[in-house]
């Protein structure tokens, strides 16, 4: 997965690189934008699983699997409208978490009971698809409005080691439709630097959904430039009985080209 996310990177910094070379002789205004994200996140949470009528075990990814940082990805395309007040993006997002560690407790997943003391695997994804809308007042400088987006939110979890019945893996997923309402806010001093904020959330017969971003970009020449900021994310999806509360923050980096 690691080697995955490093050629997907390596392939969309590529085609930034080319797209701001055709545009490199163009003095037009600026309303769309590609941004290429490298994304280091911290991640808790937990999840719940039954099947066959046994009961899951609520199981906490910090204490039983110890999940690290890990990098992922987050692709991004903004579009703004000639007077400046609506901005549309689309953005896709995906990170994984591994590791192979010692269990400190039996526990059940999906009808399995996981031995303490005995070896097990943990791998958990989210990825994360959404469009957003924003209405913005203010002026060239200062901008900030309502904001919605909708989209999906696909996570996945997949254990494996020795069970009560020998060696056996499991793997749940669930993938539900997400939308938040928040505001989106816009500070650009200058043509090369640019200020952002964005916060999202919503709860909804026991699901729950937050997202929160803020950083800034610098763009040294007229299309080409460089991202870096902080994000928060905390997503509680649930499936009949199963659910799966996931949270992660960290640092992201960029590039990002504009035409």
């Amino acid at each position: 997965m690691r080697i995955t996310i490093r050629v997907a990177l390596s392939t969309m910094f590529l085609v930034l690189t080319t797209v701001a070379t055709a545009y490199a002789q163009s003095s037009e205004p600026y309303y769309n934008e590609v941004e290429v994200r490298g994304v280091l996140s911290v991640p808790s949470g937990e999840a719940s699983f039954a099947s066959n009528g046994t009961t899951g075990t609520v199981i906490s990814f910090s204490r039983d699997f110890d999940f690290k940082n890990e990098l992922g990805f987050e692709v991004r395309y903004t579009h703004w409208s000639k007077n400046g007040k609506h901005k549309f993006s689309g953005d896709y997002s995906q990170a994984t978490w591994n590791r192979q560690t010692t269990l400190t407790r039996n526990f059940t997943f999906l009808g399995q009971t996981y031995q303490a003391n005995l070896a097990a695997t943990g791998e958990l994804r989210l990825s994360d698809f959404k469009a957003m809308y924003a209405y913005r007042w203010g002026n060239e400088k200062f901008k900030i409005g309502p904001m919605v987006d909708m989209g999906a939110i696909s996570t996945r979890l997949e254990i494996s080691g020795t069970t009560n019945t020998g060696s056996r893996s499991g793997t749940a997923t669930i993938t539900k439709f997400a939308a938040t309402v928040g505001y989106d806010l816009e500070y650009t001093p200058s043509r090369k630097v640019y200020l952002f904020n964005n916060l999202g959330a919503i709860a909804f017969q026991g699901e729950r959904l937050f997202h929160v971003e803020g950083g800034f970009k610098y763009f040294p020449t007229e299309h080409f430039g460089a991202s870096g900021g902080y994000r928060f994310q905390r997503y509680r999806v649930e499936k009949s009985d199963d659910f799966l509360k996931i949270s992660n923050h960290g640092p992201f980096f960029g590039g990002v080209i504009r035409f």
